[in-house]
């Protein structure tokens, strides 16, 4: 099955990855742009950027074409795994229009995102067969937050990958139907990408939210078959939450210091590690349903539409 090898081979996309440079400077106003994950990521890197001491923003491709507010930004990013995302490929024909510095990024160097954009970089080693993203989000969101100091060993992934096997093969994932994802801040963003991967893969009810605004009114769905993923910072008032969710019935897996996957927190740079328990959820959950995580149903590698 493509989903999973694509899923185990994440130690070896870091150690590639760690070759890779991309050229940042925080005198820049960076703009990422995708759509799905790769908005996802973009929305986890602008967060990470600017704890870092970086000035950057995010807007999904669809956002630019409907003509919604654009930020304004010296350096537009545009994220693809395949580059043939219609509404990226729009968007970075109209940013290059508007003056913006483009630099596009896909793992398929004859992409049409690539040939558009000023610069390019093709990931080619961590192209997919799949139609879910997975080992590819890892590899992409590792090649910036190297760039701003983050530092991952592919035998941190390794561990990360195996201790988040363990875990997910000893439940009863057919036991839950309801899957909700928390995090703050580039959290948030990781949380969002998680929801992604269960309803892509398994096909199943989801949300994602701030840690302690769960409480605040979506808490009402929780029952005994829901199952939380809380990527914690490692505070006291996440702690507490997390055991309030386990009082009230939850299964509460928790990523981060001390958590049941054991991931230090450094203001976002560890996020390629957080990310890896949640693409193996997805793929776990998809074959307890009976389903193909390789072939979701209503998806394609890349949403092409016509946007003159």
């Amino acid at each position: 099955m493509h989903t999973l090898k694509e899923i185990l081979r994440i130690p070896d996309l870091i150690e590639k990855t760690e070759k890779l440079l991309v050229k940042l400077s925080r005198e820049e106003n960076y703009l990422f742009v995708g759509c799905g994950s790769s908005y996802n990521l973009g929305l986890i890197l602008s967060r990470t950027f600017v704890k870092h001491g970086y000035r950057a923003e995010v807007i999904s491709g669809g956002q630019v074409v409907i003509k919604g507010r654009i930020p304004d930004s010296g350096k537009a990013i545009l994220l693809s795994r395949t580059g043939e995302s219609s509404e990226t490929v729009f968007a970075a024909n109209k940013l290059k229009k508007l003056g913006y510095e483009t630099l596009g990024i896909s793992c398929v160097p004859s992409s049409e995102l690539l040939k558009v954009c000023g610069e390019s970089m093709a990931l080619d080693y961590a192209n997919e067969e799949s139609i879910v993203m997975t080992g590819s989000f890892s590899a992409i969101l590792y090649l910036f937050l190297k760039n701003v100091g983050g530092n991952i060993l592919p035998e941190e992934a390794e561990t990360v990958l195996n201790r988040g096997a363990e875990i997910i093969d000893s439940i009863d994932l057919a036991r839950y139907s309801h899957f909700v994802f928390l995090g703050f801040e580039e959290l948030y963003g990781i949380a969002k990408e998680g929801a992604l991967k269960i309803q892509e893969m398994a096909q199943q009810p989801t949300e994602f939210h701030e840690p302690l605004e769960y409480r605040h009114g979506p808490i009402s769905n929780l029952t005994n078959k829901t199952f939380v993923v809380l990527q914690s910072m490692g505070t006291k008032h996440e702690e507490e939450l997390s055991k309030e969710l386990k009082n009230m019935g939850a299964y509460v897996l928790e990523i981060g210091p001390g958590g049941d996957i054991d991931v230090k927190y450094k203001n976002g740079l560890e996020s390629p590690l957080r990310v890896i328990p949640l693409f193996y959820l997805g793929y776990k959950k998809a074959i307890t349903e009976g389903l193909n995580p390789d072939k979701p149903r209503n998806l394609s590698k890349s949403v092409k539409t016509n946007l003159d």
